[in-house]
């Protein structure tokens, strides 16, 4: 098929470019490019190598550009659409750094996953942006208030989220009597407190010792040394050392690493208190659980799940209740039909640029502010000192989701 227009997407971390791989695999009539920034949570080679697999990078990784790169390579590849799939402060970099050009590209941005609660704080990052992608008509909905609220003009469009395979609702593949693996799939940043994590290595392990057969992962995203989106302060892998050291851990409750569909596999079930994770598992059609005893709201990053029947408490999967869906409430939630909407309205967004019809966006250092600044400070400062100033500035209680 011969390419009707361009797309040039930035990724900066893990998680935003395994998205922006797969929903630019999803466009088999755009020409696209993936480029990573080069930041403090830029992905190692290992990590790039992991979100790519199975798409157009999996044997050529998308390269790594330096920031200050980033003007020139939108002047040599003129793309009608610039997808900014990174964190907020550094989408409206990238969004500054094209708003001045002659002749800008339209301007996207979303969420790696589920997008669930839609928050100011993200909006006023991508405020400048010409549409932002969402995953479910429910998340439409809620982006879609917090913009009219903010008078942000950006067009709202719903596409599926590219890491689910299934047309439709997926139907339920293995029974909970039959799951022989739990897979665990942490969150950063929720639970907050060592003790809840710790509670949820114990039920991991109360499961496992009920039959020899049994398994229980903790999938990790990341080794030592390398990043992820969000800064994790208690991690698992040092929790789960010192419960084995304790003896408090069976050695069937083992971490590993890799693209999560290489462990969504029959006989498992996948366990999370909050993670895009759970869809992937459902897509699977696999038996799903939503940790329950923190919470299911906005506080815990879960509320999309709330009225999914997957809510349970870690004695209930220690007793073996691992439950999935109704097909009603997949298809109200991110399982909803494809259809050609997203496309054309891509491809529209692509014509305007071609047409030089978005709007002409000013970029008076007044009106950006210390927010300018403070994107500028995020995208360029070395890994340590982001590190200490997240230590520094951490609040008692969680900040939101995808800032």
């Amino acid at each position: 098929m011969t390419p009707s227009y361009s797309v040039l997407a930035v990724a900066d971390s893990e998680s935003y470019v395994k998205w922006a791989a797969r929903l630019l695999d999803g466009l088999p009539d755009a020409d696209a490019r993936l480029v990573i920034v080069d930041s403090p949570i830029r992905p190692t080679a290992d990590q790039i190598r992991a979100a790519v697999a199975g798409t157009r990078w999996a044997d050529d990784l998308p390269p790594i550009r330096e920031r200050r790169s980033l003007r020139s390579l939108l002047e040599a590849t003129r793309p009608d659409i610039l997808l900014a799939a990174a964190t907020g402060p550094v989408v409206e970099q990238v969004y500054a750094t094209a708003a001045g050009m002659e002749r800008r590209p339209a301007l996207v941005s979303g969420l790696p996953g589920v997008g669930l609660p839609a928050t100011l704080r993200g909006a006023l990052h991508r405020r400048f942006g010409d549409a932002f992608i969402t995953h479910s008509h429910h998340e439409a909905q809620a982006y879609a208030q917090v913009y009219t609220r903010r008078r942000i003009p950006a067009q709202i469009l719903v596409s599926r989220l590219p890491l689910l395979s299934s047309a439709g609702p997926p139907q339920q593949s293995t029974a909970a009597d039959q799951v022989t693996r739990l897979v665990f799939a942490p969150q950063a940043k929720v639970p907050v407190e060592p003790e809840d994590r710790v509670a949820i290595l114990l039920a991991l392990d109360a499961w496992v010792r009920q039959d020899p057969e049994r398994t229980a992962v903790v999938k990790l995203r990341s080794r030592e040394g390398e990043h992820e989106t969000h800064h994790e302060r208690h991690r698992y892998r040092d929790l789960l050392a010192g419960l084995r050291a304790e003896g408090r851990v069976s050695e069937r409750v083992v971490e590993d690493f890799g693209p999560l569909s290489d462990f969504l596999t029959p006989g498992s079930a996948l366990v999370t208190v909050s993670s895009t994770a759970a869809l992937e598992s459902l897509d699977h059609g696999l038996p799903t659980l939503i940790i329950s005893d923190f919470g299911v709201d906005e506080r815990m990053l879960n509320v999309a799940f709330a009225e999914s029947g997957l809510d349970r408490p870690l004695a209930q999967m220690v007793a073996g209740d691992l439950p999935f869906p109704t097909a009603r409430w997949l298809a109200d939630n991110y399982f909803h039909p494809l259809d050609d909407r997203f496309a054309d309205d891509l491809r529209l967004l692509a014509a305007r640029a071609r047409e030089d019809q978005l709007p002409r966006i000013a970029w008076p250092s007044a009106r950006l502010g210390l927010r300018r600044l403070r994107a500028e400070a995020r995208a360029a400062a070395p890994a340590w000192v982001v590190t200490a100033y997240r230590r520094i500035t951490a609040p008692s209680h969680l900040a939101r989701r995808h800032p």
